[in-house]
């Protein structure tokens, strides 16, 4: 089996988190025998400076080209001057325009180990968290007529919020069908009692409950939801909900789950497009770069990839049963632990998670490799990362088992990778005037074609 994964690493801390996702997937690779094959684009401001664009058309043309997209975090204050079309978040949105991604899965849960380690009591989270939270993509007001014009109390703004029957109809048949394979029960969110788009959508998703007899359904408002979902999130299977209020209450469900950094995110649409993957987290400038921002959410958003994408059901488990045993280890981030609590950093975790999943995977025990940490048993990514104009790409090792090329700049990686990568050109973008002259010499010499192929196993 072969897959191709368009790799966008975004904005802050979006390269760092995605490094360790991609490593994730080569350690599945490696204990499988399935084939990624991983090409990189720049989109959001990234690609804002590099092209000017924050969806460049050799990124759309990529991502179109792939049977899956990993996306890290777009946007930052550093482009929060830039004109609407030229914002990141404007690149996110035509790139959920382009797969035809209508409907936004976003899973909460709460690992044992993180009990009480988030703001509510260990007796509200009780037991454990397990809600699906289903948020329709491509109506409502992040889509609708927008726009400002004079008025005689000044400047008059206005956003709309449409929804069509079929742009219902397809999101909460999807939640229903989700809820068969799940507990069975589906809570439908709106504001019935004072919008009339909220009103249509409770009458469709009435009359599609009537499709599946098995499942149970209630209908709540958007304010009672969110005051329910602190106060007694156990009682909730799977929730669907427009596009504003899915995006407002499955950040909320951060609070169940202990930090925004741990929860993933599945973009799903039209048939024949793929499918996009990325955490639910942002871009958070202000820790970029530290090696401490928490990957768990990107490497979870690598294990829907292999479920909704791939098909790979048993790979995928094996993932988030990596997650919770590193979690159970105690390997927590800064987000994560508390006072006295050892800190693991950003690659910690995603070198343990692979490890895990590849011990899990692999049908006998591994040896370690290497030098005992880049090269370790079940971590497929034995590369040094460069930091480019808009993320990472890997240095080429010259052969499986031999040292790895050096840079110009002598960076040197480790020596006993067991997956050697090849790299072959692919489709370039061009940098901005006067970009090449903002990089470090260093990144120069060492980035190459804009775009970068790599191969797992």
């Amino acid at each position: 089996m072969h897959y191709r994964i368009a790799v966008l690493p975004g904005d802050g801390i979006g390269p760092e988190v995605i490094r360790e996702a991609v490593r994730v997937l080569e350690a599945v690779a490696g204990a499988t025998g399935v084939r990624f094959t991983f090409a990189e684009a720049p989109i959001g401001g990234a690609a804002v400076d590099a092209t000017g664009d924050p969806f460049p058309p050799e990124t759309e043309a990529l991502c179109l080209e792939a049977d899956a997209i990993l996306l890290g975090a777009v946007g930052g204050p550093r482009w929060d001057r830039e004109p609407p079309a030229r914002r990141p978040e404007a690149g996110l949105l035509r790139l959920r325009k382009a797969v035809g991604a209508f409907a936004n899965l976003r899973p909460v849960r709460l690992h044992p180990r993180l009990a009480g380690r988030g703001p509510l009591r260990p007796e509200v989270v009780g037991t454990g968290v397990d809600v699906l939270i289903v948020r329709e993509l491509t109506g409502g007001l992040y889509y609708g007529e927008r726009g400002r014009e004079p008025g005689p109390g000044g400047e008059r703004a206005y956003d709309t919020m449409t929804y069509t029957t079929e742009e219902i109809e397809r999101i909460v048949r999807m939640a229903f069908r989700l809820a068969r394979q799940r507990r069975g029960r589906v809570t439908s969110v709106d504001k019935s009692n004072v919008l009339e788009t909220s009103r249509l959508w409770r009458q469709v998703t009435e009359r599609v409950a009537t499709e599946f007899p098995d499942v149970q359904v209630e209908h709540l408002y958007v304010d009672n939801a969110a005051m329910q979902l602190v106060r007694n999130p156990g009682r909730f299977d799977v929730l669907v909900t427009e596009n504003t209020f899915g995006d407002i209450l499955s950040d909320l469900g951060a609070a169940l789950a202990g930090s925004i950094g741990l929860l993933p995110s599945a973009s799903l649409g039209s048939e024949g497009r793929p499918p996009l993957f990325e955490p639910v987290h942002g871009s958070a400038p202000d820790i970029a770069g530290r090696g401490i921002a928490n990957p768990i959410g990107a490497i979870a958003s690598a294990a829907l990839l292999l479920r909704h994408a791939c098909g790979l059901e048993r790979e995928a488990r094996a993932v988030e049963q990596a997650i919770d045993d590193v979690l159970a280890e105690g390997l927590l981030t800064p987000d994560l632990s508390g006072p006295g609590v050892p800190v693991a950093g950003t690659e910690d975790i995603g070198r343990a998670v692979a490890r895990r999943a590849r011990e899990l995977l692999a049908p006998e025990p591994l040896e370690a490799t290497g030098d005992g940490r880049s090269g370790e048993a079940g971590d497929g990514v034995a590369v040094a990362w460069i930091a480019d104009a808009y993320g990472f790409r890997p240095v080429v090792l010259e052969a499986a088992g031999s040292e790895m090329a050096v840079p110009a700049d002598g960076a040197r990686g480790p020596v006993g990778d067991p997956i050697p990568v090849r790299e072959e050109p692919a489709t370039a973008t061009t940098a901005a005037p006067g970009r090449a002259e903002q990089e470090a010499p260093s990144a120069r010499r060492a980035t190459g074609n804009r775009a970068r192929v790599r191969k797992g196993a």
